[in-house]
């Protein structure tokens, strides 16, 4: 809502403008939320002239058409699966306690609110923080991606195809819906109904440029079909068919200076429990080259972690995209003095080594980072509000030792914000691939978080005390005078002062993790008998006593 305050208006808690003018011409350019901005002026002559105008409701009901009435609440809703973030203890009886990693299933998001409502640990369709977890996606789902990706280009951005050689075009001679320059494409397969699009040009040169085009691919796809019917005919009529060989070149005739390059969707195939180690084995005789696939047209990046875990020395990125991934890239090329070359750790020439198994760490000693957010100051500012800043910290690395904690929102404060000490601790079994990066957004009118700035330093670079961490942005550029004001400690985590604690809670966070596993599965197959119910109650078990050992530890 628009609030006015004496001659000022305000738009949520901080933006003030002079006048209603000001207010409008300010978010025609710049985002009100997310990335909309102002367009139009809303009217009646406008909703007309749009296409989005008052529909008639009426045709749905009984009235008129009673088989097409269909009751609200039979109409399925869409479910999604979320991972915990964090620590969540129930404040009432109709709330979740999960632990940080748990997996929520059948999660259902409701509109407006702090909470999701959805099933772990046996308990059904409670409530939840949703700040405090993160969608993961449905792992179907995600293969049904991978092979959606894998036959098409573009990948997910393909919403529709019309087959090219069934094709033909259409002229419209009087337009259509008050465009003048219109031409429809017809599509009929034997497989497929009848198919018609039609599309709108803004010039009569250019319809006849899209005209043409098109009736030229559709012949030069009419002239590839007949190739490889004729090829086929060929192949099949052919005395010799044993002189086709498919040949495969295995690793013992490779050479060290030989480079093999692999898509990202290749690479993920092995960069996992399963593979993992094998690829790792692989890339000590090869060099091995990542690369983005080819459907991420906006230029997005994939996640370089695993395959630098891996043993991948040359993992490509999109370097004009200013995301995570870059920011790890940048980090990890600190450690060689930004000389474009990192030396591996030993660790990775280990050959029981497994990147995925924190048990075959033999060599690495683990270590307990203990954090304090003090203050920040000179923070950066998105627009015209004052900013509203709390700090995100996250270590990034082995999928064992991934972790996120965040600051208290600090209201109105973008100078000089300080936040109430609270301490931090991360466990990370392998400090050699583990990066501590620090976030700083936002929270906007809607309760949205929009990017500040951010820091980014591999763990092993790391120094104790009170530190002035230097602020960048997007890009990893510095930000004038914008720092955060932190307090560090790194300890041997077998060597602090009480090793079985620290044993405890490993040992607490495994099980628990298993017994989430266990129990989903029952539940998937529908088998809720007393191994169901034994497990349920050791998780609940697991869960209370691990959140009492961890309560202990961060005081």
């Amino acid at each position: 809502r628009i609030q006015q305050e004496g001659r000022l208006f305000m738009l949520g808690s901080s933006a003030e403008f002079e006048s209603l003018v000001d207010l409008v011409s300010y978010y025609e350019k710049h985002p009100l939320y997310r990335k909309m901005k102002l367009r139009y002026p809303i009217n009646e002559e406008t909703l007309e002239k749009m296409g989005t105008a008052e529909l008639d409701y009426g045709a749905l009901y009984e009235v008129r058409t009673p088989h097409l009435y269909v009751e609200a609440n039979k109409m399925p809703m869409a479910r999604c699966t979320v991972k915990a973030l964090y620590d969540y203890k129930a404040q009432r009886e109709d709330e979740l306690s999960f632990c940080k990693q748990a997996i929520i299933h059948n999660v259902d998001k409701q509109d407006g609110g702090w909470g999701w409502r959805g099933d772990y640990g046996g308990k059904k369709q409670l409530w939840f923080p949703a700040n405090y977890v993160e969608e993961i996606m449905n792992t179907l789902v995600q293969e049904q991606d991978e092979a959606s990706a894998e036959n098409s280009p573009l990948g997910n951005f393909l919403k529709g195809f019309i087959d090219v050689p069934s094709c033909h075009v259409v002229i419209s001679k009087d337009g259509r819906s008050s465009k003048p320059f219109v031409f429809t494409i017809h599509s009929q397969q034997m497989s497929h109904p009848a198919q018609s699009l039609d599309v709108a040009a803004d010039t009569q040169e250019e319809l006849n440029d899209w005209v043409a085009k098109i009736r030229e691919a559709t012949q030069n796809a009419d002239a590839r079909v007949s190739g490889r019917r004729r090829a086929r005919v060929t192949l099949q009529g052919s005395e010799q068919p044993s002189s086709i060989v498919l040949a495969e070149i295995g690793t013992d005739k490779a050479c060290y200076r030989d480079m093999s390059s692999f898509p990202e969707t290749k690479a993920e195939k092995y960069v996992n429990k399963i593979k993992g180690k094998k690829f790792l084995q692989y890339n000590r005789l090869q060099l091995s080259r990542i690369y983005p696939k080819g459907q991420r047209l906006d230029s997005s990046n994939y996640d370089p972690l695993p395959m630098w875990i891996c043993g991948s020395q040359l993992v490509a990125l999109n370097f004009q995209t200013p995301d995570k991934p870059m920011q790890l890239n940048q980090a990890l090329f600190m450690l060689g003095g930004r000389s474009g070359y990192v030396l591996q750790p030993d660790i990775m020439r280990d050959d029981l080594f497994d990147p995925f198994d924190k048990s075959s760490l033999k060599i690495v000693e683990p270590i307990t980072v203990q954090l304090q957010i003090v203050g920040a100051r000179h923070l950066p500012k998105n627009g015209r509000s004052i900013v509203c800043p709390f700090v995100e910290v996250e270590v990034c690395g082995s999928e064992f030792d991934s972790s996120k904690n965040k600051t208290d929102v600090v209201a109105d404060n973008g100078l000089n914000p300080t936040w109430l000490l609270k301490q931090f601790v991360f466990d990370i079994n392998n400090p050699e691939f583990a990066f501590l990066r620090f976030v700083v957004y936002e929270e906007d009118m809607f309760s949205d978080p929009n990017f500040l700035a951010q820091a980014t330093f591999p763990v092993k670079g790391l120094k104790t005390g009170y530190r002035s961490v230097p602020l960048k942005n997007s890009y990893t550029e510095d930000l004038e005078l914008s720092s955060l004001l932190i307090h560090i400690e790194i300890v041997n985590a077998k060597e602090e002062d009480d090793e079985n604690l620290y044993s405890s809670i490993q040992q607490l966070r495994d099980r628990a993790s298993e017994l989430s596993n266990q129990v989903s599965s029952f539940e998937h197959s529908n088998n809720c008998d007393l191994r169901y119910q034994q497990r349920l109650d050791e998780l609940r078990a697991a869960q209370e006593r691990l959140m009492e050992l961890t309560e202990v530890r961060n005081r």
